[in-house]
């Protein structure tokens, strides 16, 4: 098994959960639900029925054990549901940047803003330890359950991203780019390549390619109306079938 593969995910973050455990009080909010899981994420308002069985169907094929899962699938669902509510956040703050510079654009906007910054504050700013990720899940949103646990693998996995030999898997444009530019540093953590020291000298030049694609993030994903994109529908069952049907045709047609 190669190491930082989603296998490793999986043996990891169960022999770091069987060794640390989780904290009681806030690992079972989903029992509070008379249904469960499943009264949890229908009760969820941005699910639809369908998203809302879908959630469900894959919490039952998690490779956790059933109360392990419960409080992972509870947990992400809740935090899923606690980061919308902090979308208008982030579409307000594009909204008074345009407002300082007389309007227009958001995405101009934003982007005035940040390069009046300077690009050695923007190198800093873009910049964020492995370990915060963790401590702002567990300060901010009061999450200590087994999904803080898959969550502290899931960084380290992506830390070390390039050894998984794995392709990009964002469903935008804006994700992928985000996924391309991400990098780890152990002296510096995570960071985008938001600004380069100019040789021999103290200022640092910024890459606006880099910013506007992290600008676009902001104002095209996290201000919503959606908090992230979802996979294209798959063909259902029966046009499944009907499309294996028609190949099976055309093949003896061909022959």
């Amino acid at each position: 098994m190669p190491r930082f593969s989603d296998s490793w995910v999986v043996d990891r973050t169960l022999f770091d959960y069987v060794q640390g455990g989780s904290c009681a009080c806030c690992g079972f909010s989903h029992l509070f639900n008379p249904d469960g899981l499943k009264g949890l994420i229908n009760a969820v308002s941005d699910l639809e029925t369908d998203a809302a069985n879908e959630e469900y169907n894959a919490a039952l094929k998690s490779p956790w054990p059933e109360d392990m899962r419960d409080q992972i699938w509870a947990d992400r669902v809740r935090l899923r549901h606690l980061m919308k509510k902090e979308m208008k956040d982030y579409a307000q703050f594009a909204h008074d940047c345009s407002s300082v510079i007389g309007g227009g654009d958001d995405v101009e906007a934003l982007f005035q803003f940040c390069t009046s910054l300077g690009g050695r504050t923007l190198m800093r700013l873009f910049q964020m330890p492995r370990v915060e990720l963790s401590e702002r899940i567990g300060s901010i949103y009061n999450i200590h359950s087994a999904f803080s646990v898959v969550l502290c693998t899931v960084v380290e996995q992506v830390a070390n991203f390039k050894l998984t030999a794995y392709d990009t898997d964002g469903r935008s444009p804006e994700e992928v780019a985000f996924e391309e530019g991400l990098s780890f540093d152990r002296r510096g953590g995570f960071n985008l390549p938001i600004a380069k020291r100019l040789q021999g000298t103290k200022d640092y030049q910024i890459n606006e390619s880099v910013l506007r694609m992290f600008i676009h993030l902001i104002v095209r994903l996290l201000a919503g109306p959606k908090l992230l994109h979802r996979a294209p529908p798959g063909p259902k069952p029966e046009q499944q079938k009907q499309d294996s049907d028609d190949e099976d045709e055309g093949g003896g047609d061909g022959a």
